[in-house]
């Protein structure tokens, strides 16, 4: 595998999108240090150019979801970043019933772990993909493979059938258990296969997950059916589009009907046939990003992300709650470590659902440890995993040893994505040709470079202001045609952008 030249390298950072954040050049400075080490996990195959997702670039073991991520905030870099391509590695290599496994020696294409799946996130990687840059190109060929995968994993990762929980209300026992009803939702095989490798949720033995219900893998199919529902409906095909609508719509009803637990106002995974698994893990805020939460519920949510005895801690957000038993404040890997995939999706969820404020100040404390740590630990680094409590990388599952440094892969998505996305308050979606701006910070910020897809590139400034109540003087300058919608706090202003027009408008 060759990686790119040096000319060919500093030429993709110069495509770059370009943050302004008057004072907090720190965050700037790891925004670029993220660039820089994804720059050097480009890859060049027989077949296409591609990045690698940091697990080691001596040998080529690429995972699914880690790849997803990086594709994730890889849709920001161009064509200098072609982090989507990682996906193509993995359809290549699917077989002809649908299966395709978390993990491949992407030289040799052999399986490292043999008959497990990761989170498939192929779906909601390519509609985010395309709503970002509008590039529709690959909806049409990728989503019959991702249809095809669903019906795999439909067909396999489906638990046998048990009981509901509305079970445990009869007022007797009397009668044929066999006619009560009961359901099915998806598993996981370990702990492994769901990449939270060590949490306290199932026993870490290959099979045991088929006696569980998995919040997580259960919302992320909730997630792909409903994102292939969109790309069904882009592609005209809209008797395709209902049926995964509908299969979304259902699938949602049934997690919250048997994963909700009352009790703890918290997802859950569930011990086959009724008893919920008690430890409350970031997986149970996947519902969130799939769109599934009930207002009230998503609201508990926000609530234990606000919790300090759960998990708002000083870095947030740790991958197992504060006030578990098993919870490591050294955050060691994921009892209680803190990982960009997880946090990415937390803070997706919540923008994407009305809760954008509650993931700027989530994103804005995440983003402020990277940086201190980048800062205080040698190697200045963006690591695998991070302590909730204190500025320091994690620790590994099974010693005191820190998790791996260099991880881009992955962890770059939060100084880069996440800051874009979360804190500079930038949505965009080319897919309807608007950008949205949530504008929180006072300091003079903005973003300037930032591609609109192949149509052009936008800049966006706004002044220094003394409180978030003063208004707010915007400067927009685009090289393409595309709606810029204005928001502070509930005030909102829509604008048109048009090429070699700068505008300064005030809201």
């Amino acid at each position: 595998m060759n990686q790119d030249s040096t000319g060919e390298f500093d030429a993709n950072l110069a495509c770059l999108p370009r943050p302004l954040l008057a004072t907090h050049p720190e965050w700037v400075e790891l925004y670029d240090f993220a660039w820089s080490l994804a720059g050097k996990s480009l890859r060049q195959s027989a077949k296409r150019r591609y990045m690698d997702i940091g697990f080691g670039l001596d040998m080529n073991l690429e995972w699914v979801w880690d790849t997803c991520f990086v594709a994730l905030y890889a849709r920001y870099g161009g064509d200098g970043f072609p982090g989507i391509n990682g996906l193509d590695n993995f359809y290549d290599l699917q077989r002809d019933d649908g299966y395709i496994g978390m993990t491949y020696n992407m030289d040799t294409g052999e399986e490292r772990f043999p008959d497990r799946i990761n989170p498939p996130l192929f779906a909601w990687t390519e509609w985010e993909y395309y709503r970002t840059t509008g590039d529709d190109s690959r909806l049409a060929r990728v989503a019959p493979r991702i249809e095809r995968h669903m019906n795999w994993i439909d067909a396999n990762r489906r638990n046998e059938p048990h009981f509901r929980r509305a079970v445990l209300r009869r007022p007797t026992g009397d009668g044929d258990l066999a006619s009560l009803p009961s359901y099915r939702l998806y598993f996981f095989k370990d702990c492994g296969s769901s990449g939270m490798d060590d949490a306290p949720r199932t026993p870490r033995r290959i099979g045991a997950g088929q006696y569980f219900d998995w919040i997580d893998l259960s919302a992320q199919m909730a997630l792909s059916f409903a994102c292939l529902a969109r790309i069904r409906d882009h592609l005209g095909d809209r008797d395709q589009a209902e049926a995964w609508r509908r299969r979304a719509e259902r699938l949602g009803a049934l997690i919250n009907s048997e994963l909700w637990c009352d009790k703890t106002a918290f997802y859950h995974d569930r011990q086959i046939p009724t008893n919920f698994v008690a430890h409350k893990t970031v997986a149970g805020f996947w519902p969130i990003l799939a769109g599934i939460c009930p207002p009230e519920r998503l609201q508990a949510l926000v609530g234990h992300l606000e919790d300090k005895t759960a998990f708002n801690r000083p870095t947030p957000v740790p991958s197992l709650s504060a006030d578990d038993i098993n919870y490591d404040p050294d955050g060691r890997y994921w009892n209680g470590g803190v990982w960009a995939p997880t946090n990415y999706m937390v803070m997706r969820g919540l923008m994407l659902h009305g809760k954008g404020d509650v993931a700027h100040v989530i994103a804005r404390k995440y983003i402020e440890a990277l940086a201190a740590t980048y800062r205080a630990v040698d190697p200045p680094t963006l690591w695998e995993c991070y302590s909730p409590e204190t500025n320091r990388p994690g620790i590994r599952a099974h010693s005191m040893q820190s998790v791996r440094p260099d991880f881009v892969g992955w962890s770059a998505i939060g100084p880069t994505a996440m800051l874009i996305e979360n804190i500079l308050g930038i949505d965009l979606d080319m897919s309807l040709r608007t950008l949205t701006w949530d504008i929180r910070l006072t300091e003079e910020h903005g973003i300037s470079n930032l591609p609109l897809g192949s149509k052009g590139r936008i800049e966006l400034a706004c002044a220094h202001r003394d409180t978030e109540q003063d208004p707010a003087k915007v400067m927009v300058r685009s090289t393409a045609d595309i709606a810029v919608v204005l928001r502070r706090g509930p005030l909102s202003k829509t604008i048109r952008a048009t090429p070699g027009q700068s505008l300064t408008v005030t809201c």
